[in-house]
């Protein structure tokens, strides 16, 4: 059974009333408490939505911040379009490709989605091809050169893109993604998949 991507609640003036007369009684002022850990609220400028990540590794985990019927009628359009792609076609899926977009770690290319995970760098086509997918493990001090990466105009799709701007990683290819482990020096990790160390 296909599993609710995210549970959101809607900011109504039942709740915001609610919280105000908790934050009374405890003398609490909801407005002036910080966001603690990091957290930052950013704004995605396509969807208008905002939403809680992890400053400097949003990758880490993001959280939209839900505040009325539209901004739920607006995720779930998005998550709608993702649910097109063979790929992403369960809505858990394609709801968590949305979130990704949302916060600027997911990419649509030509023929596939590029995004950043807390560890790395994942390309995953839309077919679902495994055979054409790849992952890159690489440290957290490169997920700012990750970012920026992804944002500019690159082929984010091509490896190479990756290769040239990213030191100390790991690359896991899919069912042999063009290539054979002579020509390159391979090996197959216990999930089946062929990593070079670059």
């Amino acid at each position: 059974m296909d599993q609710p991507f995210s549970y959101n609640v809607t900011m109504t003036s039942e709740l915001k009333n609610l919280l105000n007369d908790l934050s009374d009684k405890r003398n609490i002022d909801i407005k002036e408490i910080p966001l603690q850990g990091g957290l930052v609220v950013n704004r995605d400028s396509k969807t208008g939505l905002n939403y809680l990540s992890i400053k400097g590794n949003e990758a880490q985990g993001v959280s939209v911040i839900i505040t009325s019927d539209k901004d739920i009628e607006t995720l779930n359009k998005l998550a709608d379009e993702f649910q097109k792609y063979p790929v992403s076609s369960q809505r858990s899926t394609a709801g968590l490709y949305a979130l990704l977009e949302i916060s600027g770690n997911l990419k649509r290319e030509k023929d596939g989605f590029t995004f950043l995970t807390p560890n790395g760098v994942t390309y995953i086509p839309y077919d679902g091809d495994s055979s054409k997918a790849w992952e890159i493990d690489m440290p957290g001090s490169c997920y700012a050169t990750a970012r920026k990466c992804l944002a500019a105009e690159n082929d984010c799709a091509d490896i190479s893109a990756w290769t040239k701007i990213l030191k100390g990683i790991k690359i896991y290819y899919g069912d042999n993604y063009g290539t054979t482990q002579e020509n390159n020096a391979y090996k197959v990790d216990n999930l089946g998949r062929y990593c070079m160390f670059a």
